[in-house]
């Protein structure tokens, strides 16, 4: 009786602390974004087990149906990553070599690019230049075109370098890498990825869309710089050109899918499932320019720290979606954000999830700890552009206010550390050699400059 008394007693400490986490999840959720607009969705793995998924918005704000953890969204550039990992599979089957000139796959392509490597093509490194913002493009981009229209239409600009000088991001390239995953292995782009990856690993909801700019029940949207809170279809935009048929993106950004597809993606990717140890390792390695410096991409994935830890990713975005995928391979987590609204970044609300979960700031504090932080705070601070900073403890509430701005209420943390409203970034009172600072952490870009407590 006693030791089932006992753990029944830890079984529910458990639950009371998963739900804890849980209802922190949601409000940051909820800092994020309103329910009565375009929102997320967002999925949090570790170690095998769920630790959060959540959804918050409106997946169509006329029939105000609201989004659902299992909805199907459009993952933008995110797509690299799958024709990457279709560019190095066809290479074990020995179908291609990622040496080969693009030339040996496409002969008709324009004569500059004719001998860049698969290789270089896959880290950025190639030359090529983008095609997004080419006005001869955008007049077209809004009727559907069959692969070879597309890349005839937009390989006529000239390189922008030579093969291996600089990184320069080009969606030009990773749609060239679908007419060569086709010409090596004799299908169209959407059946080698469905047939290769999708239906053996299950992933029953992911798809290539190649004609039109809808998947099914979650409409994309945007919105004007100048006026955030006005949600409009892409194709409404007044600012740019946006409506964008998906036949132009093709391997480049045309994939949709959903958050368990995406962990089923990722577990699969990191296992050996997808491609061999070898393949995934050169994936995530940091490539390398002639000169021999690194850049912060690998092959079809961004590669460098975050919050200090080691992560492989990608952003993508197009009209109507915008996506963040991230997996931190040292401490086994893989975080996704969906958002369907293409002017508002998922990452800060990832972010912010991440660090719960993986206790990456110091945690708030409340009572006496919470007096003695504002005590400990209290003073004015200069930053290295002169901008002066007080920090003020009134009627128990702290404060922190920048010449000529408003006074924002601020939350104390374990540490002497504090942060703003709604974000796990955080400040940090320091002794450095005799001198106090206050040192912002980003959790994305890391440290940052002090101020001087004066």
């Amino acid at each position: 009786m006693k030791k089932h008394i006992t753990i029944g007693f830890f079984l529910a400490i458990y639950t009371l602390s998963a739900q804890a986490q849980e209802s922190k999840f949601e409000a940051v959720l909820a800092c994020h974004n309103s329910a009565d607009a375009p929102g997320m969705a967002i999925r949090l793995e570790q170690s095998g087990s769920l630790a959060y998924s959540g959804a918050i918005g409106l997946a169509n704000m006329t029939t105000l149906r609201e989004l659902h953890v299992d909805d199907v969204f459009q993952i933008g550039s995110v797509t690299k990553t799958f024709t990457a990992a279709a560019i190095l599979k066809l290479s074990e089957q020995k179908k291609l070599s990622l040496q080969d000139s693009l030339v040996k796959y496409i002969p008709d392509i324009n004569p500059e690019y004719k001998y860049l490597s698969i290789e270089r093509i896959l880290s950025h490194t190639s030359g090529l230049p983008d095609y997004l913002g080419d006005p001869h493009v955008t007049a077209l981009y809004d009727q559907y075109a069959p692969l070879d229209q597309v890349i005839k239409s937009i390989s006529k600009q000239s390189v922008l370098s030579k093969p291996g000088m600089e990184y320069s991001y080009s969606n030009l390239g990773y749609v060239l890498l679908g007419k060569v995953i086709e010409a090596s292995s004799g299908v169209s782009y959407e059946q080698f990825l469905s047939q290769t990856f999708f239906t053996p690993l299950k992933m029953n909801n992911t798809f290539v869309i190649t004609k039109g700019t809808t998947t099914g029940e979650v409409k994309g949207y945007t919105s004007e710089p100048n006026k955030p809170d006005q949600y409009l279809s892409p194709e409404q935009s007044i600012q740019r050109k946006w409506n964008v048929d998906r036949s132009w993106i093709a391997s480049a950004g045309a994939i949709a899918s959903t958050l368990a597809d995406m962990s089923l993606w990722q577990n699969a990717l990191k296992s050996g499932q997808v491609i061999s140890a070898h393949n995934f390792q050169l994936m995530t390695t940091q490539a390398a320019l002639i000169n021999k410096d690194r850049i912060n991409y690998g092959y079809g994935v961004d590669v460098y720290p975050i919050s200090g830890l080691n992560s492989f990713s990608h952003q993508g975005m197009v009209p109507g979606f915008f996506t963040w995928h991230v997996y931190f391979p040292t401490v086994d987590l893989t975080a996704t954000a969906f958002a369907n609204i293409d002017s508002k970044h998922p990452g800060p609300a990832l972010l912010d999830m991440i660090a719960l979960q993986l206790n990456l700031s110091p945690q708030p504090v409340k009572g006496e700890k919470a007096a003695r932080t504002a005590r400990s705070l209290i003073g004015r601070y200069q930053s290295a552009d002169m901008k002066m900073l007080t920090i003020s403890y009134e009627n128990n509430v702290l404060y922190s206010h920048y010449e000529g701005e408003e006074k924002r209420k601020i939350i104390p943390r374990e540490n002497n550390a504090y942060s703003y409203e709604c974000t796990e970034n955080y400040f940090q009172l320091r002794d450095n050699n005799g001198t106090n600072e206050i040192v912002p952490v980003s959790l994305y870009h890391g440290e940052q400059s002090p101020l001087i407590k004066l």
